[in-house]
């Protein structure tokens, strides 16, 4: 089945996901969201001048102090970053940009595509029986797409997007020995994504087969940006002999943008992925 010869016209949101933690104040749009979906975000996507540390932190005085200080995050976090995505996130990050923009990146959104994390939610944001390629991590007694779109008899104009879906992270490995998500980039990156939209772009279902094929799009964001609570939670007081370059790295991030108005990113992957699926009986009717 081409699943190609049947838009969805506009795209659908089929299902959403939050992080809990999330205070949702400052609202940054995405134009290619359908509907009046504004994902908003918290502290982490303010800046500004001269505010003072939460508990006085401090591990210099002027931009060019510290914006090496924060680099030195590369080194020790995205030393196995081949792509350069890390790097060009900082570059962007540190030339000072006027206003929030949405960083993308090509090597970025393969590195989530092979992700296991990545694979297990897409998988599961589904949830279905039986289809390829993989989308058999289903959510036991979890209303998802496939869930919802059964409720619909299939229709999927009718479809009523769960959005409870818990939300990935790029976590894998070790922050203290550096490896894994720690060593490749994506942990300082992202480490925890905060929104995930999926959208239904192409979609028919198939009475006689019993069968519907979808194409997904799965938008995942996050805040290249720090909060107090990322601040008194990993940095530094001071740039002193007893704090990591890692925590000082923190500090000067932060510094840089709460009192030298470096502006945050809002960090964008886009995933497609399309799927055959049956709907007979040999199923359980629950699924």
């Amino acid at each position: 089945m081409n699943c190609k010869l049947y838009p969805v016209l506009p795209p659908k949101i089929v299902a959403i996901a939050k992080d809990k933690g999330v205070t949702p104040t400052n609202a940054f749009a995405d134009p290619n969201l359908p509907g009046n979906n504004i994902p908003r975000y918290g502290q982490d996507l303010t800046f500004g001048v001269s505010r003072a540390a939460p508990q006085g932190q401090d591990v210099g005085k002027t931009e060019a102090v510290l914006k090496p200080k924060m680099e030195k995050l590369l080194t020790i976090f995205a030393a196995q970053d081949k792509s350069g995505m890390a790097k060009r996130m900082f570059d962007r990050f540190l030339a000072k940009q006027p206003a929030v923009t949405y960083f993308d990146d090509a090597a970025l959104n393969a590195a989530a595509a092979g992700h296991s994390n990545i694979k297990s939610f897409c998988a599961a944001a589904l949830s279905a029986p039986g289809c390829e390629p993989n989308c058999h991590s289903q959510v036991t007694g979890k209303v998802r797409i496939h869930q919802a779109l059964k409720q619909a008899n299939w229709d999927i104009q009718k479809l009523i997007a769960p959005t409870d879906l818990g939300v990935p992270a790029f976590n894998k490995g070790s922050k203290i020995w550096s490896t894994g998500d720690f060593a490749n980039g994506l942990g300082l990156m992202i480490n925890g994504v905060q929104y995930v939209y999926v959208l239904a772009k192409h979609y028919h279902y198939d009475a006689d087969q019993q069968t519907y094929c979808i194409c997904l799009q799965f938008r995942f964001y996050d805040v290249f940006g720090l909060d107090d609570v990322d601040l008194n939670d990993f940095g530094a007081k001071s740039d002193g002999v007893f704090h990591s370059a890692a925590a000082i790295g923190i500090t000067a991030w932060w510094q840089l943008q709460h009192q030298h108005a470096y502006v945050p990113l809002v960090t964008r992957i886009v995933l497609e992925n399309t799927y055959e699926v049956p709907t007979g009986p040999d199923f359980p009717a629950g699924k």
